[in-house]
């Protein structure tokens, strides 16, 4: 009896031993691949970034409770749990990587788009500035063409022919008046008490005399106004108290003075029982060559 009993204890060693026995109890590595899974589970990143790290995690652990419900092998079953755990873990570091690549992607397409839009932004200041300048440019164009004078052309085209029409008006059109300014001698009285005008006559006939002894032509007339004007102030002096005194000083006179000069003729002719204009450098005769249309041909 004592035999059999110790040949079925080693025997049951030696299936211990090889690895043939059941599970004989819970692991505690099922567990832990549990938790770490549950982690991975909770974790957003995951779901984002790693879901095909946390689907074969999640596939090793279901493999290690299927064996062990089963009565699989102790060590089969502690493999495939600490194999669940670790690919839950390789879930976690995984998705966190990819996290912060794609930060530092997004953070790089932020900068580029912030890059690029101060370029656009400087472009469209630069291109509303252009704007602007081919407006001003436009506008000053546009003044300086309303403002320029008509120009026709009044020459003779070939083979036109020509015909006269009478002249029914001329007018004469001169420059704009024109300011001239002389300088003249002024006599100037800075005492209350009257001038001595007969000595002012007397002293400016006596000093004309005097000046028109001096020099010859323009000088000897340039004189005698002198000594004029001298003679009129010595003259008007005469008799009076200290209180006043006469002298002359520069004045000048400017007047607006109408130019002779024309500066062109408006004409007035009749062509076909129509009015029509011309302004011309020179007077006309009492016709004037026109073209078919009217057009003057000088």
């Amino acid at each position: 009896m004592f035999g059999k009993s110790a040949t079925f204890a080693v025997a049951l060693a030696i299936l211990a031993a090889s690895g043939c026995a059941s599970f004989p109890g819970r692991d505690p590595a099922l567990d832990d691949a549990r938790l770490s899974l549950d982690a991975a589970r909770r974790n957003p990143q995951v779901a984002m970034y790693a879901s095909a790290e946390f689907d074969q995690a999640a596939a090793t652990l279901r493999q290690a409770d299927d064996l062990a419900a089963n009565g699989g092998r102790y060590n089969d079953v502690h493999q495939l749990a600490l194999l669940a755990n670790q690919r839950a873990a390789t879930a976690q570091d995984v998705a966190r990587l990819r996290s912060e690549q794609a930060a530092l992607v997004a953070q790089r397409t932020a900068t580029d788009a912030r890059i690029q839009a101060d370029v656009t932004q400087r472009q469209a200041a630069a291109a509303q500035l252009q704007a602007a300048e081919a407006q001003r440019q436009a506008d000053q164009a546009q003044l300086l063409a309303a403002a320029a004078p008509a120009a026709y052309d009044y020459r003779r085209r070939e083979n036109e022919p020509l015909y006269e029409a009478p002249v029914t008006s001329v007018r004469a059109v001169v420059g704009p008046p024109q300011q001239r300014c002389w300088v003249e001698r002024q006599v100037v009285d800075t005492g209350s008490p009257g001038i001595n005008v007969p000595g002012a006559v007397v002293g400016g006939v006596v000093g004309g005399i005097l000046g028109h002894q001096i020099g010859s032509g323009r000088g000897q007339d340039l004189a005698t106004g002198i000594g004029a004007a001298g003679g009129a102030v010595v003259g008007a002096n005469v008799g009076r108290d200290a209180a006043g005194t006469v002298y002359t000083q520069d004045v000048q006179r400017c007047a607006n003075v109408s130019t002779a000069a024309v500066d062109y003729w408006d004409v007035t002719y009749n062509f076909r029982g129509y009015e029509h204009h011309v302004q011309t450098t020179s007077p006309p005769g009492r016709t004037i060559l026109v073209n078919g249309q009217g057009e003057p041909r000088l």
